[in-house]
């Protein structure tokens, strides 16, 4: 025989009508101790949602779409940030649904509806950052869907991490540490801004880079990639020699700091470092926790499950009321494994 909303509150001592507040995802109701007694109680008889039931009762369907492109370069999906998507979507008891979808099934007006429908889903969150299709916005706005965009630069809408202040603070730091001849590295700057396929990251980074250095009154130092070789590897050997160049000449001073924009730049400059014995202080970005055990000791976290997690309590906004809202923009996390 399965749980009943009654069989919870018997066990609690909580009203039935708290307990579907709860577990009809409208939590924000009840007490916070009252909401964790009911849901540690639904664990323990097993309970689980009539999903049919509540579709019709409330006109919901209990799922949430995660709309992405099939090409990964253009729609990360790091386990950072489907892990703050589930934790969420747990606490409302949601279920997701992934979708990829090609830029040309983007060019319909009947797309985006006809998956809210047929997928039997309320909302979607929009996973594109790099070569976002124009009609996806428009879309989006023009049939008044219920959406967030995950990292995604928008005036609304969107959850997004925030580059640009975690480049200046990073930059700050080591001013702050008595650097002064402080650089910024990013390997594939030049080649990514050339062929339009880039995440807003690429020039918020180098922004907050700017920004703290010329409220310092010092001189601004990019080193970008000057030529695009034909592989990775190459890529690699050629950016090696030139960061090499860079730190071996004589005048003007070669850079004793540097921020770096994240990926193989931070192996290669790790290389370089120990290469020439340099007294040289590197701050860069990662991804995840993970990011620890790939050279990055010190430094920031792009926040990306706190992102997850935000991107379905906007969302569920959305659902109550499909008025557009304003976008929040995530701090990084600060990580130093040396402390």
């Amino acid at each position: 025989m399965s749980t009943r909303l009654k069989d919870i509150a018997a066990l609690t001592g909580v009203s039935p009508t708290a307990v579907s507040y709860v577990l009809n995802g409208r939590g924000g109701k009840v007490a916070p101790a009252t909401r964790e007694k009911v849901l540690r109680a639904a664990d323990r008889l097993g309970y689980r949602p009539n999903g049919a039931a509540r579709a019709v009762r409330e006109g919901r369907h209990g799922a949430v779409a995660l709309i992405m492109s099939p090409f990964a370069h253009r729609s990360l999906l790091a386990p950072e940030l489907m892990s703050g998507i589930h934790r969420e979507l747990s606490r409302h008891n949601l279920r997701l649904l992934v979708d990829y979808i090609a830029d040309e099934h983007l060019t319909s007006e009947t797309t985006l509806p006809r998956l809210l429908r047929e997928r039997a889903c309320d909302g979607m969150l929009l996973n594109y950052h790099a070569h976002v299709p124009p009609m996806l916005a428009e879309l989006t706005e023009r049939f008044r869907l219920p959406t967030v965009w995950l990292n995604a630069r928008q005036d609304f809408n969107s959850v997004y991490p925030d580059d640009f202040g975690a480049a200046k603070l990073a930059t700050e730091t080591l001013l702050s540490e008595g650097r002064r001849r402080v650089a910024y590295v990013d390997s594939t700057y030049n080649d990514a801004i050339a062929n339009g396929n880039f995440h807003f990251s690429k020039r918020d980074r180098r922004a907050g880079y700017e920004a703290a250095m010329q409220a310092a009154g010092l001189p601004v130092e990019l080193i970008f990639d000057e030529t695009a070789a034909p592989s990775r590897r190459e890529n690699i050997a050629a950016f090696h020699a030139q960061l090499l160049a860079r730190f071996q000449r004589r005048r003007p001073a070669p850079p004793d700091a540097i921020v770096c924009y994240g990926g193989w730049d931070l192996g290669v400059l790790r290389q370089i470092q120990t290469q020439l014995n340099l007294d040289l202080a590197i701050l860069s970005f990662g991804i995840g926790d993970s990011a620890l055990n790939n050279q990055l000791t010190r430094g920031l976290i792009v926040p990306l499950e706190e992102i997850g997690a935000r991107a379905i309590t906007m969302l569920l906004r959305r659902l109550e009321n499909s008025a557009p809202i304003p976008s929040e923009v995530i701090p990084f996390r600060w990580v130093d494994a040396s402390r």
